[in-house]
């Protein structure tokens, strides 16, 4: 890949004790549309909880998705009564860049 060429960025996000309906909660929020830049959005279940996995065009796409909209869409969500914030707070996150991808 030429220098300076962005490369796709992969965020797999496992949020323990979360339920499909507080994942639902922050989804509503973030609204209908795909955010920019997103290639690929899969979610579920996991052994302790939640599980997002999303391919991005790039680290900046989902930095701005981060900064411009699931901060604000989190925020909201713990505003509800059945909803528990704490359990966003304790989220491990890991990403890959394109080098590790193979396409």
């Amino acid at each position: 890949m030429r220098q300076g060429t962005a490369m796709p960025y992969g965020v797999v996000q496992d949020m323990p004790g979360v339920t499909e309906q507080e994942y639902r909660q922050v989804e509503k929020h973030l609204g209908p549309d795909r955010p920019p830049g997103l290639l690929a959005h899969v979610a579920g279940p996991s052994d302790e909880g939640w599980r997002i996995i999303n391919i991005w065009a790039d680290e900046a796409a989902f930095r701005r998705f981060q900064s411009e909209r699931l901060v604000r869409a989190a925020g909201l969500a713990a505003q509800e009564d059945d909803f528990d914030p704490a359990k966003a707070a304790t989220f491990r996150s890991a990403s890959v860049d394109g080098a590790e991808m193979p396409f």
